[in-house]
């Protein structure tokens, strides 16, 4: 799906909504930095997810208070990846994406692996 088509659909999720649950970013962000240039290693990889090359406040929110910034998802975690991605019949068979869990084994940023997968995935399926 197209960029702007993403920013559309997250914009659906987040009308109305208050922020999720947030992680302490150190220091003030400003508006228009480009997080790429602190977190350079999530486009390296040799699997590296498209929606990389969209602004990161299609999948994030940022809020700054003071001195602290707080990053959140835009959208639950178990229906971010829907946002974009269509259920097909095939995802709806596999287990963890009928639960929501794409992100327990697959990296939303990027990974050294096919597919996204994080090494912890490989590693559990004895791979």
């Amino acid at each position: 799906m197209k960029a702007a088509a993403c920013l559309f659909v997250a914009s659906l999720f987040l009308a109305g909504s208050k922020p999720l649950a947030a992680v302490e970013h150190p220091g003030v962000v400003p508006k228009d930095v480009e997080c790429t240039s602190c977190h350079a290693a999530k486009l390296r990889g040799k699997s590296v997810h498209s929606v990389m090359a969209s602004p990161c406040e299609v999948c994030h929110l940022t809020q700054t208070q003071g001195d602290m910034t707080m990053v959140s998802l835009s959208m639950p975690k178990q229906k971010i990846c829907f946002a974009c991605h269509q259920e097909s019949v095939a995802l709806r068979q596999h287990v963890p994406a009928a639960k929501g869990q794409c992100i327990d084994c697959h990296d939303p940023h990027s990974s050294e692996r096919k597919m996204l997968l994080r090494v912890e995935a490989m590693v559990s399926q004895g791979k």
